[in-house]
């Protein structure tokens, strides 16, 4: 596949991804990750090529933007799913946010809160291919930490651009493509620091 966006190209790729595969994707700022993610979604459209998803693929993504609603936790996750009050609350336990948190205000949640969230809703739509796009900007390191965990139990297809190299090693990646100037190819996997 091959996609033009005004002056910048990114392709042509070739690229497979099978059920439970955990893919990193790397490379200098402009390079093209985004974009790519943006074919994945289907919100960008090939010139050449085309993109393909399986019969029953759920595509989820976790933008570098999480703009928070303007309800309580509890509201905007039941407003973005179809899960009754004791579902959500459920659901949202596994992902650490507990009683305390679903009063609260959307806006007032940490950055970490709000990416935890956001796994969750992608988890009760059914997601399972997920696509996060650099997860930890914004986050400290508990915050990380309790995102590493929320990922380490993810069943699914997973895509990840970050800079974070110790995210990358802890995810336990099975590949890893580099993105530089509309070019990819494979790349060796980070090495999980020792500890």
């Amino acid at each position: 596949a091959v996609v033009d966006r005004g002056r910048f190209r990114l392709g042509p790729i070739d690229l497979e991804l099978r059920w439970r595969d955990r893919l990193a994707l790397t490379g200098p700022n402009g390079a093209g990750k985004s974009t790519l993610l943006g074919l994945l979604t289907g919100e960008l459209r090939p010139i050449a090529g085309t993109v393909r998803l399986g019969s029953g693929v759920v595509v989820g993504h976790l933008g570098q933007d999480r703009v928070p609603g303007p309800g309580t936790l509890l509201e905007a996750v039941r407003e973005r799913t179809e899960l009754s009050v004791e579902e959500a609350r459920s659901l949202l336990a596994k992902f650490d946010l507990g009683a305390e948190h679903l009063t609260r205000a959307e806006a007032d949640l940490s950055p970490g809160e709000r990416s935890r969230a956001g796994l969750a809703v992608l988890v009760a739509r059914g997601t399972n291919l997920l696509l996060l796009d650099e997860p930890t900007n914004h986050l400290d390191l508990d915050a990380i930490e309790e995102l590493e965990g929320a990922l380490a139990g993810y069943d699914g297809t997973l895509v990840v651009v970050s800079h974070d190299r110790r995210l990358l090693a802890n995810l336990r990646l099975g590949r890893r493509l580099e993105v530089v100037g509309g070019r990819v190819a494979e790349a060796p996997l980070p090495v999980a620091a020792p500890g």
